[in-house]
């Protein structure tokens, strides 16, 4: 991945995990308040239903109580009556259940039971058909209970017909002179006691202990207004045992859904965010990007040698600084080079003349001991004079020619022009030189199917290719089964063609190595080399911007390897061979 893809990578996820982590913890803050507000409502809620029962609880009881107490008239009329032994007279105890409904309602009961001795029902105006029954429940509540208010499902006439009702009720007993009547007196439980919960948000309905609804909520969507289960307050009947429940919904106000909103909320604000810091770093990205490119370009043309190429500085931050510093460099290669340049020319020049001198010096010596044999003889007359003539210009002829061809090779090192790039198709020049060998070494080919043409000039490679074959044949000539490989293929960068030559002779010792493409330098003195062949390969394989190095080859001899980039001007940034 390149520093762009990289740098924006990085930012997107450096900033992606303080979104989410905003996100989550917005989420988490927005859902515990809910969630608070949620259960304060249902704490208020429940407060409130056991505050309204409490409140009817204590109505029926005050009221029960009070009706119970001798100086109440109705009452005390009534167990006057009963001491007077009158009670029982048809208009005395129709007067008193005609009052019975007046002193319920005035109570605002809906219920009211009043037994006699033998727990023989004297007055029900609530339901007269029980009038004269023998209910004990009345009696036996009223002692069971103290008084103490609780819930019974009761039967009410409501006109023409009898309904059973949930009933808050409270039983007592009422006594005067030595006469006791139980009484009880209660309140329908009603619309009233929820309507005082029910708000927003918020309903309630009455059920009996099965599930079976007495009073309905008021809204129609009660299983859908909250998930959790509703709040359940009990109404005990006088054993203890609930009656029936006080269930109270309380609306989580789509907990869930408000949740979903706002986590797909916070994700669309999240990628958002995401999607602008990647688009920013995208440009500074590019940015810095760009400027790199530019120092990779100048990094580049350095490799290549241009020196002359300058790093334009567009910002005062560090690339800026970098560019600075590239420049600078630049400048002082470019004047290193230039000094170098002169000091290598200088003593290039020096090391060209002492060897120049040294080969020229060396065919002078025979001839001037040829001469001087010659002058010798021509004074003593020598009779042998002709046959030393002979010989002594044969020996002069030679190391001229000698001469000639030392100047003739410095001259052509010296003159060698610049290469012509133009496309060439590497094998065809390696099949075309090593033909001329055809009979006369055994030369074998291994030529890559798809080489690429390569930018090159067409006679200096085939020059090249010629020196190192030569070389290859001098070095085998004394061995038995010698043999000749070149061989080429495309390098692994697939930006270079590699061409190998390599033959098992004698090889190159270790401590030459270094010393084989230098001017002059020859192990073949004696069959008149002069040291230039490996030093015109070594110039034009560097004029092609390529590399040559001379290694062992496997079945031992020397292998000399060179690589060629395909484009002109392109630089083998990292060697292969």
């Amino acid at each position: 991945m390149k520093l762009r893809g990289r740098f924006t990578l990085t930012l997107a996820l450096a900033a992606l995990v303080p979104i989410s982590v905003a996100a989550v913890v917005t989420r988490e803050v927005i859902a515990s308040s809910y969630r608070s507000d949620y259960e304060d409502n249902r704490r208020i809620a429940e407060a409130s239903v056991h505050r309204e029962v409490a409140r009817l609880s204590s109505q029926v009881s005050e009221a029960s109580s009070s009706l119970a107490d001798d100086h109440y008239p109705f009452v005390g009329v009534l167990l006057g009556e009963l001491a007077k032994g009158t009670l029982r007279d048809g208009r005395v105890l129709k007067g008193l259940r005609e009052q019975g409904g007046q002193v319920m309602r005035g109570l605002s009961m809906h219920v009211l039971t009043v037994t006699g001795p033998d727990d023989v029902v004297l007055i029900t105006p609530h339901y007269r058909d029980a009038t004269d029954d023998v209910n004990a429940q009345v009696r036996q509540r009223a002692i069971k209970t103290g008084g103490a208010p609780y819930f019974v499902n009761d039967q009410v006439r409501v006109g023409p017909t009898v309904e059973t009702v949930l009933v808050a009720q409270s039983a007592h007993l009422a006594r005067k002179d030595g006469y006791t009547v139980a009484l009880w007196a209660g309140r329908k439980v009603t619309a009233d006691l929820l309507d005082t919960v029910r708000r927003p948000g918020v309903d309630a309905r009455v059920v009996d202990p099965t599930g079976r609804t007495i009073l309905p909520p008021v809204g129609k969507d009660w299983a859908s207004l909250t998930k959790d289960p509703p709040l359940r307050i009990g109404l005990p009947g006088p054993d203890g045992v609930d009656v029936a429940l006080i269930e109270v919904a309380v609306s989580d106000r789509n907990l869930d859904q408000v949740l979903r909103k706002l986590t797909l909320t916070s994700a669309g604000l999240a990628l958002g965010a995401l999607g602008a810091v990647v688009l920013i770093g995208l440009l500074v990205a590019r940015r810095t990007a760009r400027d790199l490119d530019r120092l990779v370009e100048g990094s580049l043309a350095a490799a290549r040698g241009d020196l002359d190429h300058r790093v334009p500085v567009r910002s005062k931050d560090e690339i800026g600084a970098v560019a600075n510093a590239f420049n600078f460099m630049m400048e002082d290669l470019r004047a290193s080079k230039e000094r170098l340049v002169i000091a290598e020319r200088i003593a290039a020049w020096q090391e060209i003349a002492r060897r120049l001198a040294h080969e020229i010096k060396n065919p002078l010596t025979p001839i001037q001991m040829a001469m001087d044999t010659l002058r010798k003889t021509w004074k003593k007359q020598h009779p042998d004079f002709s046959e030393i003539l002979e010989e002594s210009t044969t020996t002069v002829l030679q190391e001229a020619d000698r001469l000639k061809h030392i100047v003739s090779e410095f001259s052509d090192f010296a003159r060698m022009p610049k290469p012509e790039f133009g496309r060439i198709d590497l094998n065809d020049v390696i099949r075309s030189a090593v033909g001329l060998y055809t009979g006369a070494a055994p030369v074998e080919m291994k030529l890559a199917d798809t080489l690429p043409e390569l930018d090159a000039d067409k006679n200096q490679v085939n020059q090249v290719v010629l020196n190192l074959v030569e070389n290859a044949r001098d070095a085998i000539s004394k061995r038995e089964g010698g043999q000749i490989m070149v061989s080429t293929k495309l390098g692994e960068a697939g930006d270079r063609a590699r061409l190998v030559v390599e033959d098992n002779g004698p090889g190159v010792p270790g401590e030459l190595k270094d010393k084989v493409f230098a001017p002059y330098f020859t192990t073949k003195h004696a069959k008149g080399g002069t040291g230039l062949g490996l030093a015109i390969v070594h110039r034009i394989v560097s004029d092609h911007g390529g590399r040559i190095i001379v290694t062992d080859a496997k079945g031992g001899g020397a292998r000399f390897t060179i690589e060629l980039p395909l484009r002109n001007g392109a630089a083998l940034l990292a060697s292969r061979i």
